[in-house]
Parts: C-alpha cells; sequence; structure tokens
C-alpha cells in the first residue's frame, strides 16, 4: 500500500476497527488506545501491506493487539486506592501451620523411607541425586517415595480420627 493511500484507507475503516475492538474490549478509553495502535502498526507497515488484503491485515492487527492488551490487563488488580483501607489485614491473625502430625509420621517411618521422604523433601533432591546417596536405582527411589507418601497417608488421617 502506498503512503498517499493510508488517510483514505483510515477514514473509510476506522470506525469498522473501532467496533471490532470495542466488541472484544468493551472498554471505550481502552478501544481508542488499541484502535490507535493498530493505525500506527498498520502505518508502519505499509509497504508490506497489499492494498487488497490491507483491511484483512488490519483486522489481524487488531485482534492481536486486543488480546495481549487483555492478557496484559488480566495481571494487574483494578482496585481504587480507597478501598484499601476497609479491607483486613489477613496477616494479623497468621498463625504458624503445627506440622507434629507430619513430623511424628515420618519419624515412625522405617529408616529407608524417612530417609527418601528427608532427601525429597526437605534437602530438595532430584531423583537422580537420592538414589547416587542412597545407593540404589532410580526406579528403587520412585517405589520408596510412593510407598512412603502411602504409609504417611495412613498415618496422618488416622491421627485426624482420633
Amino acid at each position: 500500500m502506498k503512503k498517499e493511500h493510508f488517510e483514505a484507507f483510515l477514514t473509510a475503516n476506522e470506525k469498522r476497527i473501532y467496533h471490532y475492538v470495542l466488541s472484544l474490549c468493551s472498554n471505550e478509553q481502552d478501544t481508542l488506545d488499541i484502535v490507535q495502535t493498530v493505525f500506527i502498526a498498520v502505518y508502519q507497515n505499509l509497504e508490506r501491506i497489499e492494498e487488497e488484503t490491507a483491511l484483512a491485515y488490519t483486522y489481524k492487527i487488531a485482534h492481536n493487539k486486543c488480546l495481549s492488551f487483555l492478557k496484559q490487563k488480566s495481571r494487574y488488580v483494578n482496585i481504587e486506592p480507597d478501598k484499601f483501607n476497609s479491607m483486613q489485614d489477613k496477616n494479623l491473625n497468621y498463625k504458624e501451620p503445627d506440622y507434629t502430625v507430619l513430623k511424628n509420621a515420618i519419624a515412625s517411618l522405617p529408616p529407608r523411607l524417612a530417609a527418601v521422604i528427608q532427601l525429597q523433601y526437605y534437602e530438595k533432591m532430584s531423583y537422580k541425586e537420592i538414589s547416587t546417596t542412597l545407593g540404589i536405582s532410580i526406579k528403587a527411589v520412585e517405589s520408596l517415595l510412593v510407598r512412603a507418601k502411602r504409609i504417611l497417608r495412613k498415618k496422618i488421617l488416622q491421627d485426624k480420627e482420633k
């Protein structure tokens, strides 16, 4: 497309693109911003755009800009500053979790199973590192972990019932 034809193209299609973006964003101010970036992108790529496909190209850019904008917008919390005063501080009543049941259950495991749990969850070792440390195969590590977790689950559930 030639630069001389851009202004006519903009005038002819601005409302169509605006309504398309508005249907995706549903916010007039955001829509105006996105439409502006769409036509800037079209203008920057004029020499690559053919006149026959210019409208389709513009719709595609509008679609992609809307998706990018909505994805970015979803990452932010949109709360008015005065509402923060009325929010409760959830950390005021925070209590450290009680892990005594879990610690007792791990202590009651056979030494080999307790060692695998210790290395996996507390030492953050991989299966390969555990197998090297204990001198067993990776499959044996997997098997021991499954067995240890099953026993721990039973013991913890029994302690909760009491």
